[in-house]
């Protein structure tokens, strides 16, 4: 749909109508052309609004590195055991 930018606001119901069925509203202006369309709103986190859905998690900074993560989890296995040097 063209229109120019004054029959774009006279117009603007049957422009957002249009803009809500695909079509992009193309506005003729003095210096050039506007494009009026509808767009899906991005976010940046890809799992925006996934929150009520199973298995859906939000992952937390977590302080301790791999390697102190490995250290606890061999600690608690191993009873807390160390390895002597040879």
């Amino acid at each position: 749909m063209k229109t120019t930018l004054t029959g774009f606001q006279r117009s603007f119901r049957q422009a957002r109508e249009a803009a809500d069925r695909g079509d992009a509203v193309i506005i003729e202006a003095e210096g050039g052309q506007y494009v009026f369309e509808r767009r899906a709103a991005a976010s940046d986190n890809p799992f925006d609004g996934l929150e009520g859905v199973f298995g859906a998690v939000s992952l937390t900074q977590n302080p301790r590195s791999l390697r102190e993560k490995t250290r606890q989890r061999l600690a608690e296995k191993n009873g807390h055991r160390r390895r002597r040097p040879a």
